[in-house]
């Protein structure tokens, strides 16, 4: 385990330890995901909260920021990713899913 996610499972926001497992495994999961991509890439051209989205104090900003996330990077022209799927539409779709996941527990 990298010194940097020493602690992070106990940062989760209250909100999202409330949640079922697999939502709390798919938040946690996207979280890392954006961080991997952040470390990844030096051209974003938005900037990408996901420790926001794990540990915001509570949902509706979470959402707001997952929102954000996803209008920021919908429309750009595509990026491909080491994998060959397009990294902005995975970011922006990735996003969407996280904030209408909170929203089902928090509407």
């Amino acid at each position: 385990m990298a010194e940097n996610d020493a602690g992070r499972a106990a940062r989760l926001a209250p909100w999202v330890r409330a949640m079922e497992l697999s939502d709390q495994v798919f938040i946690t999961g996207t979280t890392l995901t954006f961080e991997k991509i952040k470390q990844r890439r030096s051209d974003l051209p938005y900037p990408i909260d996901e420790v926001g989205l794990r540990e915001a104090r509570t949902p509706a900003e979470a959402v707001r920021i997952a929102r954000s996330i996803a209008e920021n990077y919908a429309n750009l022209e595509p990026v491909m990713a080491p994998d060959g799927v397009d990294e902005n539409w995975r970011i922006s779709n990735m996003a969407k899913a996280v904030a209408e996941t909170i929203e089902r527990y928090h509407p």
